[in-house]
């Protein structure tokens, strides 16, 4: 009897703790992101702002893992956009810049992606705490992806010889489009731990790129492709990602 008062008294604090913290914001405002040395957010990043943003939220992760920039905070969610902004490639809109500069430039932004998710992901976890997130990046390394397929086909139609000499590198770089395409379909298939808002965005982005890119696509591609999204077909219980693959399916 007295262990089970114990367990009565204890119980509350439990459950107490095991409360999702998703539950509530707890990231920090913009002025302490600013004290511990994030670039400006209302500003256009270059690839040094990146560094130093990622230092100063890989310091946050270990001291204050639930203290990321989150993506619906009314505190920080305007620093998490501008983590994934591709206003932060403007370069590849200036005039002033040869093709050939600008895919040296874009090539510097590779490692963006893959840090990103690092800092976001907690590879002890199975569930992770910053789902939403995640999806949003997802989002934005297709995004990114795309802008260098489109640089990369610009480069490969120009007859200027500093491009010409890079136009070898052209079906890596679709290569690297396919390999990100399904690997997201991979985790797409993941849907309990994701909400079905969020997936059917990335539906949607996913899809506009299918549809853009499909021409170029060789047999064994579009198979990788169709095999990934009767993958997620299979686990989702979303009617409008199923018929918008299913769409997909049977164009491809």
């Amino acid at each position: 009897m007295k262990h089970y008062f114990l367990l009565i008294l204890v119980l509350p604090l439990f459950l107490d703790s095991c409360k999702n913290p998703n539950d509530t914001d707890h990231s920090l405002t913009l002025e302490e992101y600013r004290e511990l040395g994030m670039p400006d957010c209302d500003s256009v990043w270059n690839r040094e702002d990146y560094s130093n943003a990622f230092v100063v939220l890989a310091n946050v992760k270990r001291e204050k893992p639930f203290a990321l920039p989150i993506k619906d905070s009314q505190r920080s969610g305007v620093l998490f956009y501008r983590i994934i902004s591709l206003e932060n490639l403007s370069f590849l809109q200036e005039d002033s810049l040869y093709l050939h500069e600008k895919a040296l430039l874009i090539k510097s932004y590779l490692s963006v992606y893959d840090e990103i998710i690092d800092i976001y992901t907690n590879i002890l976890m199975r569930e992770q705490y910053y789902n939403p997130e995640l999806v949003e990046i997802w989002i934005f390394g297709l995004r990114f992806t795309q802008k260098m397929l489109d640089l990369a086909h610009e480069i490969n139609e120009s007859e200027d010889p500093a491009n010409v000499r890079m136009q070898s590198g052209y079906p890596s770089i679709q290569d690297l489009y396919l390999l990100f395409l399904t690997d997201v379909l991979e985790k797409q298939q993941h849907t309990s731990q994701y909400s079905e808002k969020d997936l059917e965005l990335l539906t949607d982005s996913l899809s506009s790129g299918v549809r853009r890119n499909m021409e170029w696509f060789d047999e064994d591609a579009s198979e990788k492709i169709r095999q990934g999204m009767k993958a997620v077909i299979d686990s989702t219980s979303s009617l409008k990602i199923k018929t918008d693959y299913r769409d997909l399916i049977e164009i491809l």
